[in-house]
């Protein structure tokens, strides 16, 4: 009842100018890419309001396969705010059907974990965040280009089913399936293709990465070319684009284990872990 009677009194409503927060955001207490939402000023960010003041944040991914994140501020902690928050952003979804709802946090966040838990996500996986502590590495000239729209269906394509591949791999995920390409991805792609960058070899692609910040965002070696060594050289020129800009860090599903290998080898280390939760329905 006490839960209900706070529910009521959560207000939600989309932040203007999320970034305004983010002196009340220590970075390194956060679920990373709320942190990057809040700085790039994201509509999918909202206040969380208690009688008209600000309590906290919450990003919000509206979709069939949803995605919540509930930040309340230091100085509100402690006031019972967390869950009736995490409640008033699930209802706040308006995507038919929901399929799925995820969560994330600290793998080293108990509260934030009894929390998911007491809202009925169950842990299904885990990304280790590694970061790179060395210097550029020794790089050779390779048929490394930058992305074009006239890539888009090959690399796409590649990148889809690499992913899918892994992810039944791990065995976290059983349920994974391939996904068409649309002209939304197209144009999404299209818009940060001065982010991607794709790997040619006997006129065929047979990579695609992306580098976003200081953020390996992903690379993906066309299944019938892995193993060939296409990965390290990839994963060396990203990384030393990523360092022309200062630091480079990635982030590896727990239970990739030849990808963290690789990884490792070239001098990268765990230095965090999130931890994913999800309620399905």
């Amino acid at each position: 009842m006490k839960d209900q009677t706070m529910e009521n009194k959560i207000e939600l409503r989309k932040a203007e100018k999320p970034s305004k927060y983010l002196p009340r955001i220590p970075r390194v207490e956060t679920e990373r890419d709320f942190y990057s939402e809040v700085e790039e000023n994201s509509e999918e960010i909202y206040e969380i309001a208690v009688c008209g003041e600000v309590i906290g944040l919450a990003y919000i991914e509206d979709d069939e396969e949803a995605f919540v994140y509930v930040y309340i501020f230091e100085e509100h902690r402690g006031k019972g705010y967390s869950y009736p928050a995490a409640l008033a952003a699930e209802k706040s979804i308006k995507a038919s059907p929901v399929k799925s709802i995820q969560t994330g946090y600290d793998a080293n966040n108990a509260l934030a974990k009894k929390l998911a838990e007491k809202c009925g996500y169950a842990p299904t996986f885990a990304s280790a965040i590694m970061k790179y502590g060395g210097e550029k590495l020794a790089e050779k000239p390779l048929p490394i280009r930058a992305y074009r729209d006239e890539d888009f269906l090959e690399a796409y394509t590649l990148t889809d089913e690499a992913f899918h591949n892994m992810r039944l791999g791990t065995g976290f995920f059983p349920d994974s399936k391939l996904t068409p390409p649309t002209d939304k991805e197209r144009a999404h792609w299209s818009e940060t293709a001065s982010e991607r960058f794709v790997y040619e070899k006997d006129g065929e692609i047979v990579g695609c990465g992306r580098i976003c910040e200081d953020t390996l965002s992903f690379i993906a070696i066309k299944i019938a070319r892995q193993g060939e060594g296409f990965g390290r050289g990839f994963v060396t020129f990203l990384t030393n684009r990523l360092l022309e800009k200062g630091e480079a860090r990635l982030w590896c599903l727990v239970g990739n284990d030849k990808a963290r290998k690789l990884y490792e080898s070239l001098g990268y280390r765990e230095t965090d872990r999130a931890e994913y939760s999800f309620k399905r329905f």
